[in-house]
């Protein structure tokens, strides 16, 4: 029998925590992997044991890269990235790894991802080839997918622009969102039990799920302000709102500090760090989704709840017809949240079918880690055919 295939897997947030776990758990009960995950931006290595699945934290060994940031600034940033680039690259050189397994879009890919290439360790990138045009990391995202040597999609679309980019059809994998397979037996919680997961007496209905991150492609956004409006139409519509602290990109201390106060004021708005394991049950208990989280553009429709995608950060990116979108402030929100809890919102709520997927990619990326680097360190650049651009498209500088 052959050694096992070393695979690391990189974990900074929950942002990728979440769509990872699913991933994590194949990899991990997999006889042919030996498992490592890298974290360093929120979690430590103690930290992310806890929040992974119990069955799955035994087999892996977690290494952290750098202690969890407290503050996040771009000053901050920059030097947490030296710190996880000078780190990856040791650990990555240490274990011997084979394939080193991300996702998305994070600023800190930027640093986890170049000691790979340069370490000749062939990189499997999920989630390539989608748009959120009001936030940085859609730059992030495709500057990844040039490094990467393997493309596990989450959507025909998103192979398309792949294609786009110049990236070898054989590299390009449509295996779904990985994030929706842990959604396949999340099952609703009873009124008591959620209150009980929430720390209070009771929970009123409608209960909205609440999640907003800095539109970081926005400068000089009043975002603490845009967070409470529409944290505040949540509270106008529904009885109950569970409001979780935003992703870790600058901007992230005055939505903290905004909702925090609303929180203060208002019972009804009940704010917790992260929801982690419970968050399947939880997005499965509530009565609609708000915010400008991934997580109402992709997991919400796996269980038919209407979502509402605040703004601008979201913008480009595949939904079902189970979203409503709504531009910034109260009014604009209240109004989206209305609609989507309507009769005829949650009817297409109910009817609508996931774009990305049906539930079962985690193990169609793991035949994709298992033979990454296959096609070799060359990567050839598939140039579009004729007609794909026109010379109108192109701006000459003279």
């Amino acid at each position: 029998m052959a050694d096992p295939r070393t695979v690391a897997v990189f974990v900074g947030t929950r942002a990728d925590l979440g769509p990872l776990t699913p991933v994590i758990e194949v990899l991990a009960e997999a006889t042919d992997v030996d498992l490592h995950v890298l974290t360093g931006v929120m979690y430590d290595a103690d930290d992310l044991k806890r929040a992974l699945p119990e069955a799955t934290a035994s087999p892996a060994v977690v290494h952290t890269l750098a202690e969890p940031m407290s503050v996040v600034s771009v000053d901050a940033q920059l030097g947490q990235g030296a710190r996880l680039s000078v780190a990856a690259g040791r650990v990555l050189e240490d274990i011997q790894a084979q394939v080193l397994v991300v996702l998305g879009d994070r600023w800190e890919l930027l640093y986890v991802v170049p000691p790979a290439v340069l370490l000749g360790v062939p990189i499997v990138h999920l989630h390539g080839g989608e748009v959120t045009e009001g936030a940085l990391d859609e730059r992030i995202r495709h500057a990844v997918t040039k490094l990467a040597d393997e493309h596990c999609v989450a959507s025909p679309d998103a192979a398309r622009r792949l294609s786009q980019l110049g990236e070898p059809r054989e590299r390009i994998h449509v295996t779904g969102a990985p994030g929706l397979d842990r959604l396949a037996a999340a099952a609703p919680l009873a009124d008591d039990a959620l209150a009980r997961l929430l720390g209070t007496d009771r929970v009123e209905r409608p209960i909205a799920l609440f999640t907003y991150h800095p539109p970081t492609a926005q400068a000089g956004a009043p975002i603490g302000e845009w967070a409470r409006e529409a944290a505040e139409a949540s509270l106008a519509v529904c009885a109950t709102v569970i409001a979780t602290y935003p992703g870790m990109d600058e901007g992230r201390e005055e939505i903290v500090a905004a909702l925090s106060a609303l929180a203060a004021a208002e019972p009804r708005l009940r704010l917790v760090e992260a929801l982690g394991r419970d968050y399947p049950a939880v997005l499965a208990s509530v009565d609609v989704v708000v915010g400008n989280s991934s997580s109402g553009v992709i997991e919400a429709a796996t269980l038919h709840k209407p979502a509402v995608d605040v703004g601008g950060r979201q913008r480009g990116r595949l939904r079902g017809d189970n979203v409503v979108h709504a531009e910034e402030g109260r009014a604009a929100v209240e109004d989206a949240i209305r609609l989507a809890l309507s009769p005829a919102g949650t009817a297409r709520a109910r009817e609508v079918v996931n774009p990305y997927g049906t539930g079962d990619a985690s193990r169609r990326i793991l035949d994709i880690v298992r033979r990454a680097g296959a096609a070799g360190r060359v990567k050839r650049f598939v140039d579009a055919g004729p007609g794909d651009v026109q010379e109108t498209d192109v701006e000459v500088t003279e």
